[in-house]
């Protein structure tokens, strides 16, 4: 029961690691695109370690993965923060999109 309930939730981790993909390929911004990454890789990759724990049960492996998870966790959000950051002091700007509609002109 706990390979099925492992396996079910290690496909779930890869299903949002693939529409996590799809919205970055479709995202335009790079700051946007920063923002999804982080979150996807947090998520797909928290979803399929948790996965592999569920197959796996307690042992010393699953040790090894929930550390892997925390020091996962820890860095993603650190990583994309610094990403940004230095885009920012770098100068790169997020293009502003206007409604022509709404102009004063």
């Amino acid at each position: 029961m706990n390979l099925l309930i492992g396996q079910v939730v290690i496909v779930a981790g890869l299903l949002i690691t693939i529409f996590g993909v799809y919205a970055v390929l479709k995202l335009d911004g790079f700051f946007a695109r920063i923002v999804v990454t982080s979150k996807v890789e947090a998520m797909g990759f928290v979803t399929i370690v948790v996965g592999a724990i569920i197959v796996t049960g307690f042992s010393l492996l699953s040790v090894k993965l929930v550390i892997i998870l925390v020091f996962e966790l820890l860095t993603v959000s650190a990583g994309a923060h610094a990403i940004a950051r230095s885009a920012w002091i770098s100068g790169y700007r997020a293009r502003s999109v206007t409604n022509p509609e709404n102009s004063d002109d």
